[in-house]
């Protein structure tokens, strides 16, 4: 075998280890999820709730938002006809809306159950997260 065709698959195979060592390290999840843990400085067993949070909500958003392309697609439907049909407008908004209705409680209880396994000074960063949003895992800000 020649040394070229020997380190190509050298790489492959170490690209292929990392991959999977990535993935049982990371257990699949979001890198953004875990910078936020390092930032909070979290234990496994906080991780663990926020975890089974963040899945839950996720599940839910994912259909939101699949209302929403279904929404849309309907809303270009109306628009598209000779004449637009308010009532149908407004009744196609409101079967969505009233799924993101169904949502908000949810959302609420998720941050509860999050808040209280929480220490007072990872929620000062969590808020300091949520105020700045995914920018802020970037660097510290100068206040910290």
């Amino acid at each position: 075998m020649s040394p070229f065709v020997s380190g190509v698959l050298g790489a492959v195979t170490f690209l292929l280890l990392a991959g999977l060592v990535r993935r049982v390290l990371w257990r699949g999840r979001s890198f953004f999820l875990h910078r936020v843990f390092r930032r909070l400085g979290t234990r496994p067993e906080q991780e663990q709730v926020v975890m089974t949070e963040a899945d839950a909500l996720a599940a839910e958003i994912r259909d939101l938002r699949g209302d929403a392309f279904a929404l849309r697609e309907e809303l270009a439907e109306l628009v598209a006809g000779p004449s637009l049909d308010a009532t149908a407008v407004v009744r196609a908004l409101q079967v969505r809306l009233a799924r993101l209705d169904a949502i908000r409680p949810l959302v609420a209880e998720a941050l509860a159950r999050v808040h209280s396994v929480l220490e007072p000074p990872q929620r000062q960063e969590l808020a300091a997260l949520l105020r700045h949003g995914p920018s802020g895992l970037r660097r510290r800000p100068h206040h910290c």
